[in-house]
């Protein structure tokens, strides 16, 4: 009866040794996988596209191409126009980063919601109202009417030239990798449990 113990307890021993060494070598993979389309690689894709976009549309923003690939990485991600700022190492930059994402054809729902109906500001804006008179119209100050004919243009722009659906494409390759970098390191780890303790029952 010891004697049987004793063998289990060694093979236990070796089962919790080759998963422990498994789980090293799954990491190991999960890394060499993720440079492949880690967040450099990304970003230089992202630039690729905010650089055609500068271009195609004269941005001006103080923030330079490496930080607006960053500004749509990370918008991808979920986070606010302040945590972006945070992350590129200024909170004070959160109108810079609201600004310039707008211009990247980035929209919140917030955006999008004006305090005014959007079809007479169309209607005006289309028969050649001014700003002062839009404002007046509208019952809005001078500054909302420009900040949303900016939205609506870029709102126009997005849906004609296509840059948005390039930046969700580059996106969509980083999420598939960080989902296929998981699944091995699962099934990596599952094979093992399984297959040793199979063996450590035998």
């Amino acid at each position: 009866m010891c004697t049987r113990m004793s063998d289990k307890t060694e093979q236990l021993k070796e089962l919790f040794l080759k998963i422990s060494s498994s789980t090293k070598v799954v990491e190991k993979q999960a890394t060499l996988h993720g440079d492949l389309k880690g967040s450099e690689e990304i970003e230089s894709r992202l630039q690729v596209v905010v650089s055609d976009m500068a271009q195609r549309y004269n941005i001006q923003t103080k923030l330079t191409p490496q930080q607006l690939a960053t500004v749509v990485r990370l918008f991808y991600k979920g986070l606010s126009d302040t945590e972006i700022a945070e992350q590129l190492g200024d909170r004070a930059l959160n109108k810079t980063v609201s600004r310039a994402r707008i211009k990247l054809h980035l929209f919140r729902e917030s955006d999008l919601k004006p305090p005014f109906e959007k079809q007479e500001f169309l209607r005006l804006s289309a028969a050649g109202h001014s700003v002062k008179e839009m404002s007046e119209r509208l019952g809005v100050a001078p500054s909302t009417i420009s900040e949303y004919k900016n939205i609506f243009e870029c709102q126009a722009a997005a849906e004609r030239d296509g840059f948005t659906k390039r930046f969700e494409d580059i996106i969509s390759d980083q999420d598939v990798s960080e989902r296929m970098v998981t699944h091995i390191s699962k099934d990596g780890l599952q094979d093992t449990m399984d297959t040793d303790y199979e063996t450590a029952e035998a």
